[in-house]
């Protein structure tokens, strides 16, 4: 999924699809990573520079010139200046919906009018984009659901404005959730699972299913206790994902971590450890949709490349 609505910000010309950069924003630092996603072992080039404490607070952008410090350390490394980059889950709301649809209705009309049931901001303050993930007949019109991804716009703009400062070139944005599930579900998956983005203050959960982010949920856990607060939070998790079933007793058939690795480990040991989830769990492969990792070894480290899914996602993202 891709922010299309947001071409404005983009002006190159669509027939233009250069290699990018695919760059992701936390709150300590921002990471990029360039290959060319057309080669089979394609060569990496990969950086993690580090923001200022306070320059970005909760995915948000606090201190602009931090972040554009930290931007220019980035734009130093790599040759390319074509930058695709993750919105921060802290900005972003994703959910689902149903609306009717005809020759004379318009979608993105009538998912506006239900965004006030799902998103705590006004429709002047978001961004937002959709995909349609099926079209049912009932009666007289047809109805279609849709996975709605709402981003907050000012924030969004912030980021683009810091990019451009230091001389990238935006050519899209994706939601975080969104890139990760582009880089560690692979392509051909048609069935449903669950994503965990591990990091040191908070996880993000994410609904999968049919390669789309259904659902995104983000708590945040640090301490003692964050094995505990992380499960409190997933068993929370799988009873929403229940109205998501394929027919049998649960939906989520297994889960992918990705993330920082310490806490990629206390995820999956407090997954294995706990008595009411039997999901198949594993630590991601964030190579899944570039090369085969048995085949071709990549310049970082398995326990780096963890917390590169949003990057490569964006790699992978395609430019409409």
């Amino acid at each position: 999924m891709k922010f299309g609505l947001l071409s404005k910000y983009f002006p190159s010309p669509q027939f233009l699809k250069p290699p990018h950069i695919g760059i992701s924003f936390s709150d300590s630092n921002i990471k990029a990573i360039l290959f060319d996603k057309t080669q089979k072992e394609p060569s990496l080039k990969s950086v993690i520079v580090p923001i200022e404490k306070g320059g970005i607070v909760e995915g948000k952008i606090v201190d602009i010139e931090s972040v554009i410090k930290a931007l220019s350390t980035v734009r130093s490394s790599f040759d390319s200046s074509f930058v695709f980059f993750a919105i921060p889950d802290e900005l972003t709301f994703v959910f689902t919906t149903s609306v009717s649809v005809g020759p004379k209705s318009n979608p993105a009309e009538s998912i506006a009018f239900v965004m006030e049931e799902n998103v705590p901001l006004s429709l002047g303050e978001v961004i937002f984009d959709f995909v349609p993930t099926e079209i049912i007949k009932s009666d007289l019109e047809y109805e279609a659901s849709f996975v709605v991804s709402v981003c907050v716009k000012k924030e969004v703009e912030k980021l683009i404005e810091a990019l451009q400062k230091v001389g990238f070139e935006t050519l899209g944005c994706i939601h975080e959730s969104q890139a990760i599930a582009n880089a560690i579900v692979k392509k051909d998956f048609s069935d449903t699972l669950s994503i965990i983005h591990a990091r040191e203050n908070r996880v993000g959960i994410y609904l999968v299913k049919n390669n789309i982010v259904h659902f995104s949920t983000l708590r945040e856990a640090s301490g003692a206790t964050y094995k505990k607060q992380f499960l409190d939070e997933y068993e929370k998790f799988l009873d929403y994902s229940l109205k998501y079933g394929i027919g049998q007793n649960k939906s989520v058939k297994s889960v992918l971590i990705c993330g920082e690795f310490q806490y990629t480990k206390e995820i999956l040991e407090a997954i294995n450890d706990s008595s009411k989830i039997d999901n198949n769990v594993t630590l991601s492969n964030v190579w899944s949709n570039v090369f085969e990792i048995d085949k071709h070894m990549p310049g970082i480290p398995y326990e780096k490349s963890l917390s590169f899914a949003g990057p490569i996602g964006g790699v992978l993202s395609d430019v409409s």
